[in-house]
């Protein structure tokens, strides 16, 4: 499942302005069919979008034989004939590429998706993280690159079969240079006459912060603990952890100069303990089915930043020291 869940950010609407291109068909690319990939794409190939659906193995094969089917809580269930590969030199320049992949995966598909990157395209990324937009810009240029971030419960259940069974199905998405605005605006209007609850933010860093607080507390403690949220929270001992990882990561952020409400540890406890209890991250799942886990993405990354800036994150990096012998999965 992935680990997109939970946690909308606050966040203020723009409205549109000037050239509004709503109703124009997008050419778009989803660079990993995975869970969040193939819902995002997904609502946007159901509303007529061309979307074409990058995956790979039994997915891929289940795909391109019998097409995608979507069994979602938010837009229904739905069965896609959209067109899926392997080769994205196959597809040519698109408007819209949503990066999607496991961070495993990111320097090998961002050297593999520069035929899809044209003049044009904008990009989007629903990884985890706080990384991946520098990334897609020192390869592509920061013009080609909008700030994003994905709040959605969804995974693979089979192959060729993705279900969404939580979280609002958001996207929140700000410009990171100057001249996206209009575009941007296009886009989050085009999401949401898809059905996706989509928002733009003045202030995507932040969102992105916000996101990425919240991720590391649910993604390593459910990996840590191999429990759901539920389990987490019925215990005094696994809820002061789960808080004491979250503030760490806002004071992390705020020595990196991003401004975090001293409250947002907080909120963000409070705003997870309501959710559904059976919530595990996506570190748990792919822990628990012998994947790859996204450490070196998120706690660790918070130990390594914290270092940088003189803030102590003991609790960051139990969760690191804990879960690093499984980073690269089991064979």
């Amino acid at each position: 499942m992935e680990s997109n869940l939970g946690f909308t950010p606050s966040f203020r609407h723009r409205c549109l302005e000037e050239q509004n291109l709503t109703g124009q068909q997008l050419k778009v690319a989803v660079v990993g069919a995975g869970g969040t990939g193939a819902y995002y794409g997904g609502a946007l190939a159901k509303a007529g979008h061309d979307v074409t659906f990058i995956a790979r193995g039994p997915h891929l094969d289940a795909i391109s034989k019998h097409g995608l089917q979507l069994n979602t809580v938010l837009l229904g269930d739905f069965h896609l004939d959209s067109p899926a590969t392997d080769d994205m030199s196959s597809i040519g320049p698109v408007d819209l590429a949503i990066f999607a992949v496991k961070s495993w995966g990111t320097q090998t598909a961002i050297a593999d998706m520069a035929g899809v990157v044209g003049k044009n395209t904008l990009i989007i990324s629903t990884q985890n993280g706080i990384d991946s937009e520098r990334l897609l810009s020192d390869a592509f240029g920061k013009e080609h690159v909008l700030g994003c971030t994905a709040t959605v419960s969804s995974m693979i259940t089979s192959p060729g079969v993705v279900t969404q069974a939580g979280g609002p199905g958001s996207l929140v998405i700000g410009a990171l240079s100057d001249g996206q605005t209009a575009r941007m605006k296009e886009f989050v209007t085009q999401c949401v006459e898809a059905g996706i609850a989509a928002e733009s933010h003045e202030n995507i860093e932040l969102a992105i912060w916000e996101k990425f607080t919240f991720i590391c507390a649910l993604s390593g403690m459910t990996a840590l603990t191999r429990k759901p949220i539920g389990d987490i929270f019925a215990q005094e001992s696994t809820t002061r952890m789960y808080l004491q990882v979250l503030t760490e990561v806002a004071e992390v952020g705020r020595a990196t100069g991003i401004p975090l409400p001293e409250s947002i540890a907080a909120d963000l406890l409070a705003t997870t303990q309501a959710r559904e209890p059976f919530i595990i991250g996506s570190m748990g799942h792919d822990l628990i089915t012998n994947n790859p886990i996204e450490i070196s993405l998120l706690n660790a990354r918070v130990v390594e930043l914290g270092k940088q800036h003189g803030v102590e994150t003991p609790a960051n990096f139990a969760i690191e020291a804990a879960l690093r012998p499984y980073e690269f999965g089991e064979d």
